[in-house]
């Protein structure tokens, strides 16, 4: 009881004497509160996205399996169904194995038509999770047959948005792209798997007898079996592979080109986003240091001031250990109340950041200031309060005699506590040159990002996603005249220059993949297929809308259709691989190997033009090859157009098109839902979204660390003023100038801050050196030792550190030397 009691009026104490203080009681919970507030956003997103274990049964035992065509330069890549139905066969890893793929389908039967985003999966998705929905159930195996889908299964936010929550919705009937389907069940709340955005599940429907080997558009999500381990899964994986290769070396399935790859799907969803986030969090890491070596300097000064009560509380019986607990005490209330103020900034700036993130984020959903992040920055405030608390303790280490004999020493104070104060400034600079130097690196990456040029031009560009029903356009003839009806009369709509149809628009597109052969020439017999990275469909217009640059030949025509020569353009990768030395014009390509059918000739094209490259993959990947075939004569390959891009280029603002866009679709099909609304420029922007976070985030904690080593620098150098009034005083009394003053103060600062700028300027190397592989990743023709942030940063510092010396050496100047000699 008697230790509670103390403890509290410890702390009534410690109140008191901030309360007394309001300049350095604000200062230090500002200066704590924005280095809370800063760890406790990022480890909010860390903790959703990276730390939780995911929200599936025994989530450890979940995995992906994909495939590989390292020759093709495919890391990641679909598996084919035959090779999905092998692994089921035969695998023994696995408790089970679900397959799936994305879908997009137009549901209608609720408030309005909507184009939503599905995935067709095999009726085990649910099950392999370990997720069951809230309402109804998940199909099963005899719903899963080959056929028209016949039922299906919503998420939460369709079930709200569409059906207004509808409690009797299972059972009901709705229609998936124009056939009646039953609704099974609801998924969870929140549950989106595999993908943020997903509305519907449906049956994946599979039929082994028509399962291409060439065919790879399935991703599969196993759960491995008691006591199997992700290391005895790859090896089985190989193993596998190698008997199926042995049996029919001649086959497509697991060939030693093209292996099955397993990864943990924590690390699958989380590893593209990790390097990003850790960074984050060595960022607001080193913030929070600076906040500590910041206050340890404010506190080691109060202690100063207050050297004649602790010696007169030793005098009067008070223990090292009872004068230590006071300034903890001291300490620890000045850390929760700047914790409470972070808390509060961090509940403003994690709305501000989740704004920030980029689309596609996994489980971004699950960010918030829940009980684990309050319970981190109270962790946090904990030990920053341990940490700054012992300067003062450590300064309390003296006697009576030297506090009474103090203030005769006021000039020069100790020389062990100015070195230790000096230390600490040093410290500070250091750690904000390493966090400016990293901001401005990966600024200047996101700079030459930014500038790519991407081969078209999005100003003015709206795109919108549509799918045409096949039981509403069963025929060719039907889809073919209304998509042209379609863009024609997007075309004409008032402020519109032209308009086109389009399979994917850049910069992002998903990789759509296909061998092809070229009429005569043969591949050696180690020689890797030929490869269309990109297979792209486009109406007469497409090139001009986009603002893409034809640079040989023509370009696709109105006359380009069934009836007519099959034709194609090739872009500038294509013709750098595969014709480096001639001109690939009037050469004959088949774009689909088996295109033709049974006991007929394949379809063949010809090249007419060639394109400048357009960056298809994201603006920071390397373009890969390209073939464009007109819209009109996808048919001759057994392709229907019915999922499509309606781009449209306007003179004036594009946003202003969007509902003359909307009205007219409906207009054109009344139940035609269309998705994905926006301006080229949003898209583009999007695309570069994660780096945008990561610099934009980056440099606001580096404006944060700049500013504290500011203070700090001032801090010092304002203390240091006050202990040498006097001898300033006598300084200006023998003839010395304010400007000389000013000078001998300022410099003397500047050399603090110099020291600090080389420690910090070695450190960075150093620790760029260490972690340049990890740094790799998220840079964009720029290297980790870019000398060009570091010739900024070094200047930066000094400036801020002169201006910091500045002024208290003005304020300094300013009083008379009579009054100076009297301050003793």
């Amino acid at each position: 009881m008697a230790v509670v009691m103390t403890v509290r009026q410890d702390a009534a104490y410690a109140l008191r004497l901030l309360v007394k203080a309001p300049t350095f009681a604000v200062v230090a919970v500002l200066t704590l509160g924005l280095a809370i507030a800063a760890n406790t956003v990022v480890f909010s997103v860390v903790n959703a996205v990276m730390l939780r274990p995911l929200p599936y049964r025994a989530p450890e035992q979940l995995v992906r399996v994909d495939s590989q065509f390292p020759s093709q330069g495919f890391d990641k890549f679909w598996v084919s169904a035959p090779e999905y139905l092998a692994l089921v066969k035969e695998a023994r890893s696995y408790e089970a194995i679900a397959a799936w793929t994305f879908d997009r389908v137009n549901v209608t039967g609720g408030q309005e038509p909507i184009a939503a985003e599905a995935v067709a999966t095999t009726a085990n998705f649910a099950s392999v999770l370990g997720v069951s929905p809230t309402l109804g159930r998940f199909f099963d195996a005899s719903e899963d047959t080959p056929g028209d889908p016949r039922v299906i299964v919503i998420s939460d936010s369709l079930w709200r948005r569409t059906f207004g929550a509808d409690p009797g919705i299972v059972g009901k009937t709705m229609r998936l792209d124009a056939v009646p389907v039953t609704v099974l069940g609801v998924m969870p709340k929140g549950f989106d798997f595999p993908r943020a955005g997903t509305d519907a599940w449906v049956p994946l429907r599979i039929d082994p007898k028509k399962a291409v080997p060439y065919n790879h558009y399935l991703t599969l999500t196993g759960r491995l079996g008691p006591g199997v381990d992700a290391a005895a899964a790859r090896a089985e994986l190989v193993s596998l592979g190698n008997a199926w290769h042995e049996a029919d070396p001649n086959g497509h399935t697991i060939a030693p080109m093209h292996p099955l790859v397993l990864a943990a799907l924590t690390d699958d969803l989380v590893g593209p986003v990790r390097p990003a986030l850790v960074t984050l969090e060595a960022a607001v890491l080193f913030v929070l240091l600076i906040a500590c070596a910041n206050i340890s300097n404010l506190l080691l000064a109060r202690a100063e001031a207050r050297s004649g009560e602790i010696a007169i509380r030793a005098a009067l019986g008070a223990t090292p250990l009872r004068l230590a607990r006071q300034f903890l005490t001291e300490s620890l209330v000045l850390g929760l109340l700047g914790g409470a103020a972070g808390v509060a900034m961090a509940s403003w700036g994690l709305d501000a950041v989740v704004a920030l993130l980029p689309e596609g984020m996994p489980r971004a959903k699950e960010i918030a200031l829940d009980g684990s992040v309050l319970l981190f920055a109270l962790a946090v405030s904990a030990a920053t309060s341990l940490v700054f608390g012992l300067a003062p303790i450590l300064h309390a280490r003296g006697n009576l005699g030297q506090a009474l004999r103090g203030a005769t020493q006021r000039s020069v104070g100790s020389g062990r506590k100015q070195l230790f104060r000096r230390a600490l400034v040093v410290i500070e600079v250091g750690l904000a040159i390493v966090l400016v130097a990293g901001a401005g690196i990966m600024t200047r990456s996101f700079a030459h990002l930014a500038r790519v040029d991407a081969g078209f031009d999005p100003r003015g560009l709206v795109t919108l996603d549509f799918q045409l029903d096949p039981r509403t356009y069963p025929k060719d003839e039907d889809v073919d005249a209304f998509v042209t009806r379609l863009r024609d009369g997007a075309a004409a709509l008032p402020g519109v220059r032209s308009a086109a149809l389009v399979y994917g628009a850049p910069p992002s597109r998903p990789v759509v993949a296909n061998d092809f052969e070229i009429v005569g020439r043969m591949r050696a017999k180690n020689e890797p297929p030929f490869i269309i990275d990109h297979w792209q469909g486009m109406s007469e217009e497409g090139l001009s809308t986009l603002g893409a640059r034809l640079v040989l030949g023509r370009t696709i025509e109105r006359t380009d259709v069934t009836t007519t020569e099959p034709v194609v353009l090739v872009n500038e990768a294509f013709v750098r691989k595969y014709f480096p030395s001639e001109s690939a014009l009037g050469k004959r390509i088949v774009v689909s190997p088996g295109s033709g059918g049974k006991d007929k000739p394949d379809i063949v094209h010809t090249i007419v033009g060639v394109v400048a490259d357009i960056k298809n993959s994201g603006l920071d990947a390397k373009v890969g090859t390209e073939v464009f075939i007109p819209v009109h004569q996808a048919s001759l390959i057994g392709f229907t157009p019915r999922q499509l891009k309606l781009v449209v280029r306007t003179d004036g603002d594009p946003r202003a098109l969007f509902g003359a866009m909307r009205a007219y679709v409906a207009s054109a099909d009344p139940t035609l839902p269309i998705a994905h609304l926006q301006t080229m420029d949003g898209v583009v922007a999007e695309s570069i979204a994660k780096p945008r976070f990561v610099a934009t985030l980056l440099g606001v904690f580096a404006g944060i660390a700049l500013l504290m080593a500011a203070i700090g620098i001032y801090g010092v150098m304002a203390y240091t003023v006050e202990r040498r009034t006097s001898e300033l005083g006598i300084r200006m009394a023998l003839g010395a100038s304010a400007g000389q003053v000013k000078t001998m103060l300022v410099a003397q600062g500047l050399g603090l801050a110099g020291v600090g700028v080389l420690v910090g300027l070695a450190s960075a190397v150093a620790l760029t050196a260490a972690l340049n592989r990890w740094l790799t990743p998220l840079l964009f023709e720029v290297g980790s030792f870019d000398l060009a942030p570091y010739a900024v940063t070094a200047p930066l510092m000094i400036a801020v550190a002169a201006l910091a010396c500045w002024i208290p050496s003005r304020r300094a100047t300013r009083i008379h030397p009579m009054a100076a000699l009297r301050h003793e």
